[in-house]
């Protein structure tokens, strides 16, 4: 398993692995993504790559004292369930070890995609991601922040909201 840097050679998988998981309203155009990386080092395009082939796909603003918020987290759809998504996180928590602060969809509103949501929040649950108590609104959506340390806060947060250039209100 290795995560490496975006790079063009990866762009079709990372695209498509983007597209499929996350919905319309919540995607940034992949030409932002991209620009975005390109004009802050700040932010960062990763491929997680098994045997070779593109696994899983993050986008991420790296902030000081070893932190990190994620803003896009997911695995390709035909080999889900895997250990792939943990695998992911584990190297992340070594990487960021001042903390991880990432979103998760909203639970017990009764969405069409309830099930979908319950699944990636107990995830991220049983993988040491837990809730802040903060909710966000932003892009569409409600949010609830989850982190893998206290030493992370709401501040890192919304730092880290800005660096990309977005909005979001708080709960």
């Amino acid at each position: 398993m290795t995560l490496t840097n975006f790079n063009i050679t990866d762009e079709t998988n990372w695209q498509n692995i983007y597209l499929n998981a996350f919905p319309a309203h919540e995607r940034l155009p992949f030409k932002s993504l991209k620009q975005r990386m390109n004009d802050n080092n700040q932010i960062k395009m990763l491929t997680f790559k098994s045997d070779d082939r593109v696994a899983g796909i993050l986008f991420l603003v790296t902030l000081a004292d070893d932190k990190a918020f994620i803003l896009y987290f997911a695995v390709d759809a035909t080999i889900r369930g895997k250990g792939i998504g943990s695998q992911m996180l584990s190297f992340l928590k070594q990487q960021y070890t001042g903390g991880i602060i990432l979103e998760s969809e909203i639970i017990g509103t009764d969405a069409d995609n309830e099930q979908q949501r319950l699944q990636r929040y107990h995830f991220y649950q049983r993988n040491g991601v837990l809730d802040s108590g903060f909710v966000a609104q932003n892009m569409g959506g409600t949010f609830h922040l989850l982190r893998t340390s206290d030493q992370i806060t709401v501040a890192d947060y919304l730092k880290a909201i800005d660096i990309l250039g977005l909005t979001t209100t708080m709960q």
